[in-house]
């Protein structure tokens, strides 16, 4: 055996004994870094990606912040290449899409902020611009429709409002829950979020729509206005 096949019979060695352990004991007892080199085998066949794991959580700070970083920083890391940045962004695309899924699987009811926290959190937990949707409910509290209001500007009330006010009339609802991400923020309201939801509960209740809450989400958390002692009478 030469030097290049005895590496190889390693490395492959090394690779069916993480893969087993993995079908064994799934990924509790991981470290981030094994973790994600075990990710690698799947974009980097016949090739030690325990460095380029280390590298990449080095780059990037964490686990969560190699999964969130963008493809384009991804690629600019020695040994990423479109292949493995693609699948790298699969994996939390993937989750969210597993946990909009779950959440919508049954009819969702929504009847407080816990539950609206938690039916928004997958659907913009992986948002790199700000998006605003809204969910519309019927007077159970479950939902009949979510829609993506607005990306990236947030600053146009009159038009959101006016789509928000179309889609509840189209879908028969008297009652919607808004919620918008912080990308590269905190769970907390700005005073612009304050000033929006004020001008969104007296617009909509003039037209005899209520607002239930506003759902603000940044990383794997979530805030609901409801809670935030100057917003409370916007939603009652």
């Amino acid at each position: 055996m030469n030097k290049g096949e005895k590496k190889a019979s390693v490395h492959s060695g090394h690779r069916q004994r993480m893969k087993s352990r993995f079908m064994g004991e799934g990924l509790a007892n991981f470290a981030d870094h094994e973790a994600l080199e075990l990710l690698l085998f799947y974009a980097i066949p016949q090739k030690d990606t325990n460095e380029l794991a280390h590298n990449l959580i080095d780059e990037f700070g964490s686990l969560d912040g190699v999964l969130d970083a963008p493809i384009d920083a991804l690629t600019n890391v020695k040994g990423v290449g479109e292949n493995t940045a693609s699948l790298i962004k699969l994996v939390g695309e993937m989750y969210s899409k597993y946990l909009a899924s779950k959440y919508n699987s049954e009819k969702t009811v929504l009847d407080n902020s816990d539950d609206a926290g938690g039916y928004f959190l997958p659907l913009l937990i992986n948002q790199s611009k700000e998006v605003l949707m809204a969910a519309f409910l019927d007077s159970r509290n479950t939902v009949k429709n979510t829609v993506v209001i607005s990306k990236g500007d947030l600053d146009s009330i009159d038009i959101d409002l006016k789509r928000i006010i179309t889609t509840a009339v189209n879908c028969n609802s008297n009652k919607v829950i808004i919620a918008h991400n912080h990308p590269s923020g905190v769970a907390a309201p700005s005073a612009n979020d304050i000033e929006a939801v004020r001008v969104m509960s007296v617009k909509l209740r003039s037209v005899s729509i209520h607002l239930c809450d506003s759902i603000i989400v940044a990383g794997t958390e979530y805030y609901s206005m409801t809670k935030h002692k100057k917003c409370k009478y916007y939603f009652e």
